[in-house]
């Protein structure tokens, strides 16, 4: 259900870490993500543990009935009660365990667990000074906010390899989005579904990136410290004209 109604775009997805509040808090702003309108609930961030994430997404589905997405930082975050995974490929990391090595662990978990797997090209875009986590967290083949054809490059490869979608993330509490540009010019390559994350913070940020090719936002750190926000973001997305 997911992959097909971000093949049309216009979508929501609001990311949960489960290292930030206790598990019953991330129920209650689940609960208030669905009556905002958001479309998912993505759960991930820092954490490895398996647990933590288990009773985040129990509590998830005991205040909201919309589908939960784990946005694994390792194979310790995959448990069965989730709905979905975004099995990732980090394209621009340099790391074997965040291309191939967690992955080879992750994938026969998936298959046991029942998890539905979404095969997404996940890029990370340096758009801070002062490098996100996740930038600190990896040794990455660094693309910056110029250069755009980079981006397309590694974009038509995972369309090529035959990925369900492409992940562009400044990272959390990134100074910056993605570049409007960037995605326009991504947009014009590939067909993918383009996921956009990091930095999104206005409505009129969110709104563009949809129009500029962007078929979902994510947004995560709102969601923790102003999330009386998300109502008007999510009613710029689906307001948008996508490209």
């Amino acid at each position: 259900m997911i992959q097909e109604r971000l093949i049309n775009g216009r979508l929501h997805f609001s990311l949960i870490d489960p290292d930030k509040q206790s598990a019953q808090e991330a129920g209650k702003m689940a609960y208030l993500c669905e009556k905002y309108g958001t479309d998912a609930i993505m759960v991930g961030g820092s954490t490895v543990d398996g647990k933590m994430v288990y009773d985040t997404i129990k509590e998830i589905k005991k205040n909201c009935s919309l589908p939960t997405i784990i946005f694994p930082n390792s194979a310790d975050a995959l448990v069965e009660n989730a709905d979905y995974v975004l099995f990732m490929e980090f394209m621009n990391s340099l790391k074997y365990e965040h291309t191939r090595g967690e992955q080879l662990k992750g994938g026969i978990l998936v298959k046991k667990l029942g998890i539905k797997p979404i095969a997404t090209g996940y890029m990370v875009i340096s758009t801070s000074k002062i490098p996100t986590t996740v930038e600190q967290k990896t040794v990455l083949d660094r693309i910056g906010e110029d250069d755009i054809e980079k981006a397309v490059r590694y974009c038509a490869y995972a369309e090529c390899i035959g990925m369900d979608c492409v992940y562009l993330d400044a990272g959390s509490n990134a100074e910056k989005p993605v570049p409007d540009k960037m995605i326009r010019e991504i947009r014009k390559i590939v067909d993918l579904p383009i996921i956009v994350g990091g930095g999104i913070k206005t409505p009129e940020e969110a709104k563009r990136k949809i129009e500029a090719g962007a078929n979902a936002i994510v947004t995560g750190s709102l969601v923790e410290e102003e999330i009386e926000k998300i109502r008007s973001i999510i009613e710029a997305i689906k307001s948008a004209s996508p490209s």
